[in-house]
């Protein structure tokens, strides 16, 4: 069973500021998860991603803002761990909209 799921993060303001930022950028959730290889283009279809190895995919795609997450980063499908900080981000937004 992959507890990585139930794993609560310490994402900053300065994470989610910055993913948002990526994200409009990217044109959305899913287009950046492609540009983090996060997601897989398979002729049209997107796929979830693995690594085996982690501490590659941290030093690739956890930098400037997001080094401070690498002591957190323990999944070999970052489509979890991204997915975490969008989980977030929405659930900022609908506490501001209540």
């Amino acid at each position: 069973m992959n507890h990585f799921l139930d794993k609560i993060f310490s994402f900053t303001d300065e994470h989610l500021k910055q993913f948002e930022k990526e994200m409009d950028e990217a044109g959305g959730f899913d287009l950046l998860m492609l540009e983090k290889e996060a997601l897989t283009d398979d002729a049209g279809t997107s796929t979830v991603a693995m690594y085996a190895d982690k501490e590659a995919y941290k030093k690739k795609y956890l930098i400037g803002v997001y080094k401070s997450l690498r002591p957190d980063y323990d999944t070999d499908v970052p489509y979890f761990f991204w997915g975490k900080m969008f989980e977030e981000i929405n659930k900022r937004l609908l506490e501001k909209e209540s």
